[in-house]
């Protein structure tokens, strides 16, 4: 549609779009009548206007909606011999469209081939279902942010296949096309629903999936691992069963690759680990990876916890990961159930023994030496694992925004402070390492599950308000990187804001300043560095009374806030004072707080003062601050074996150092990270590294729009 021809229509106050046609599922062309009505063509006329239907569908399956005469000759009347009638078929079906739409200017002559308008004046189903997807993956597609968009595309999907009646070649092949991408959004949606606790509808969405692909192996093998996380084992095996038969039956058995992530699945549904204490049986689900509400209560005798640390007995069945590196001693589940009974010392205490735990169990050198003076012992993600999901376990909750039990609700302050406080300690700081260990998910259903309750407890008065206010502030920070990493940047403020109000009733100094530079950061990923500027600089004036470490995590965050404004004077001067702050947080590192080791280790002073470098680029000497950028972050390169970067970290410092490859003009080092960050992102399924990766393909794009190696990045880093 030329612009001329546009504006003739909209001068002519047209309501758009003037036709909407139908594709998947039965064909049908509708037109806008001068009532603003649609009115659908009946299906006679097709006879009538015999070379129409076949000219318009084949259009609007063409990139661009244009087609050469020429192709259509060959696409559209392949059987038909050569002659001068032949030729007049695309003039002929020309004319019928144009008459059947009722403007000419809707389908134009354009060299020796035909132009059909755009989807903003005939509209398709099926480019609107594409359009919602290509939405959904800009947003993340399995991030919460593109829900909406993927129900919309699934409500149209579902009207049926795409030219149902239409075998040509080029129908097929796109057909075949539009299908994979309906698969990949609806699997999207269906594992959605499920991480947001929408049980019901994604075990419609899997069963849909199944139906109309019977005979795929992907999607057989996802509803045998929906039911099998319901913990319906037996269901599993009979769908299992019936959809092997039917793949013999087509001559295509199950591939190596399909076996073994059935044994993988049959591993995870064993995936119970059943904990012995002197004859009480409790069993924790591994609760991260969707399995109901019902299956991860507690399953438990009547008779109180013993005073003491019994021996481990009976039987520990595998979780279904493999071989983990380190182990870590039983005793850390039993300390959070006996620590209030016995007044052995603080929370802070508790969670300190549980670090020093933690931490030996990732030196696996200290395994032999010390498995005979600590008893018995479980592999390091197990008893993580183990340890988050006690609270769910002792409250009786859900996984997912799940209620508690009435009991709890007018529970008596001893038996909280004894009984309940402990035992979330122990999983707010397991929690902490699950998140540097890339389990998102884990994290999110386990804290989401128990944080109303000990929010409640944080705000009503008592004699365990501040320690409970303490918790509920670590658990909303947690929640708020959960959120970071699926790029809800808004909810992520919303989290970090509700965690400053909690740390300022916990009366707890270093946690309100982690508090309030995780809220600094939010505004700057919002793009409001006068705001981050106040939030920081309320966190300087508390400086006095907290630990070094958080001295230079509060002069980078203000360093990038005047980075962000181009002020370079004051961003140089805070950096300057952070590089000095710099090596004394390093210094008693073991007995600090379990938010601020695993969050405010010697690599979030690079990876800040990269950002402050290239956030000034932007601003000018863009070399001369890449350089500075790449300077700060190949310190990472001499920690090898000395200091543990988490996941989520590295994979920050290694996009930081592409972008900055970008700005020094290092096309090999540019093209070698984004290899490395795309392959750790898809593990870790972190929509902000991804969103990185995007930015930097971007930019390189601009600073080498001929180069063949980067337009074929775009594939990887847009894909994932």
């Amino acid at each position: 549609m030329t612009m001329a021809g546009k504006e003739l229509l909209v001068k002519m106050g047209d309501s758009l779009p003037l036709v909407r046609v139908w594709m998947l599922g039965p064909f049908v062309v509708e037109l806008r009548g001068a009532d603003g009505a649609w009115r659908a063509l009946p299906g006679s006329v097709w006879r009538t206007y015999f070379y129409a239907r076949p000219l318009l569908q084949r259009l609007l399956c063409a990139h661009g909606r244009r087609v050469e005469r020429q192709q259509l000759l060959a696409d559209l009347w392949p059987r038909e011999e050569p002659s001068e009638a032949m030729e007049r078929y695309p003039l002929t079906g020309a004319g019928q469209v144009r008459k059947l739409l009722g403007r000419r200017e809707l389908l134009q002559t354009c060299g020796q081939g035909y132009q059909l308008a755009d989807q903003g004046w005939i509209w398709t189903d099926v480019d609107e279902a594409l359009r919602l997807v290509r939405e959904a993956r800009g947003r993340g597609l399995e991030s919460l942010e593109a829900l909406p968009c993927l129900q919309e595309a699934e409500r149209l999907f579902r009207r049926g296949r795409l030219l149902e009646g239409q075998g040509a070649l080029w129908a097929v092949a796109y057909r075949e096309w539009v299908a994979g991408e309906r698969w990949r959004a609806g699997l999207a949606l269906g594992r959605l629903y499920e991480r947001v606790g929408m049980e019901s509808e994604a075990g419609e969405q899997y069963r849909q999936l199944y139906e109309e692909e019977p005979y795929k192996e992907e999607a057989l093998l996802e509803v045998y691992g929906w039911w099998m996380r319901q913990g319906e084992r037996e269901r599993a095996e009979r769908v299992l069963e019936a959809g092997l038969k039917r793949l013999e039956q087509e001559g295509v058995p199950l591939t190596a690759e399909g076996k073994e992530q059935v044994r993988r699945l049959r591993e995870q549904g064993e995936g119970r680990t059943l904990v012995v204490v002197q004859g009480e049986a409790v069993v924790y689900w591994e609760g991260s990876k969707g399995a109901s509400a019902e299956e991860r209560r507690e399953e438990r005798c009547r008779k109180e916890v013993p005073q003491g640390e019994p021996e481990l007995q009976g039987r520990l069945l595998p979780l279904g990961r493999g071989q983990e590196e380190g182990e870590c001693g039983v005793r850390v589940l039993v300390w959070p159930l006996v620590w209030g009974r016995e007044r052995r010392g603080s929370l802070q205490e508790l969670e300190r023994e549980i670090q020093e735990e933690l931490k030996m169990s990732e030196r696996r050198e200290h395994e032999a030496e010390t498995r005979a003076a600590q008893g018995q012992r479980l592999p390091r993600r197990q008893a993580l694992l183990l340890l988050a999901g006690m609270p769910q376990v002792l409250l009786g909750l859900g996984s997912v925004g799940g209620g508690w039990g009435w009991e709890w609700e007018g529970m008596k302050e001893g038996r909280l402070r004894e009984e309940v406080l402990p035992v979330v300690a122990g999983s707010i700081t397991a929690c902490w390492h699950l998140l540097n260990e890339g389990e998102l998910e884990a994290v999110e259903r386990t804290v989401g599950s128990y944080l109303p309750l000990l929010r409640r407890w944080a705000y009503e008065p008592s004699g365990v308000q501040q320690e409970a206010a303490n918790l509920a502030a670590q658990g909303h920070l947690l929640l708020g990187f959960i959120a970071y990493h699926r790029l809800q940047f808004q909810q992520d403020l919303s989290y970090d804001q509700e965690g400053v109000a909690l740390s300022r009733v916990s009366g707890v100094p270093a946690l309100l300043v982690k508090a309030l530079t995780c809220l600094g950061l939010d505004y700057y990923h919002l793009g409001a560095p006068l705001q981050m500027q106040r939030v920081l600089e309320e966190a300087n004036r508390l400086l006095g009374h907290v630990p070094p470490v958080l001295h230079w995590a509060v002069y980078t965050g203000l360093a990038l806030a005047y980075a962000k404004q181009g002020r370079a004077e004051e961003a140089v001067g805070y950096l300057s004072q952070a590089r000095e702050w710099g090596d004394i947080s390093r210094l008693g590192g073991d007995q600090l707080p379990v938010y601020l080791q695993a969050d405010e280790g010697p690599w979030k002073l690079i990876v800040r003062e990269s950002l402050v470098h290239i956030e000034l680029s932007r601003h000018g000497e863009e070399r001369e601050h890449a350089l500075e950028a790449e300077r700060a972050l190949a310190q990472i390169e001499g920690w090898r074996g000395r200091i543990a970067v988490p996941e989520r970290i590295r994979l920050e410092i290694v996009n930081r150092r592409g972008e900055a490859a970008i700005g020094r003009g290092e096309l090999e080092e540019y093209v070698s990270y984004t290899v490395e960050g795309a392959e750790g992102a898809r593990r870790l399924e972190s929509g902000k590294r991804r969103q990185e990766l995007v930015s930097n393909w971007r930019r390189a794009l601009e600073r080498w729009p001929g180069e063949k190696r980067v337009r074929e990045l775009g594939e990887l880093v847009l894909e994932m």
